[in-house]
């Protein structure tokens, strides 16, 4: 909410500048607008890729971790019951 009550002041003050003919000051307020929003834009997606890195990180564990398990406990295409030592 708080970022569109800003947005509303800007725009209210770019079309000001209009209203008063300072065509190139309401250029640059909405330019400099809009440069703030993309930076903060690509902050996010700059974030949202280094957690998208950790998720990814993380699964490939996980699969990783299991697939030792597998590895552990399988032996020539059949599966081993690790609690009897009898299977070999």
């Amino acid at each position: 909410m708080i970022e569109t009550i800003a947005t509303i002041d800007i725009l209210n003050l770019a079309v000001d500048q209009l209203d008063e003919g300072r065509t190139l000051d309401c250029k640059d307020t909405l330019i400099t607008y809009r440069d703030k929003l993309q930076k903060e834009v690509d902050e996010f997606d700059k974030w949202a890729k280094v957690q998208s890195d950790i998720d990814t990180q993380l699964q490939l564990e996980i699969e990783s971790e299991q697939g030792k398990w597998v590895m552990n406990y399988t032996w020539t295409g059949r599966i081993i019951n690790p609690r009897s030592s009898s299977d070999d």
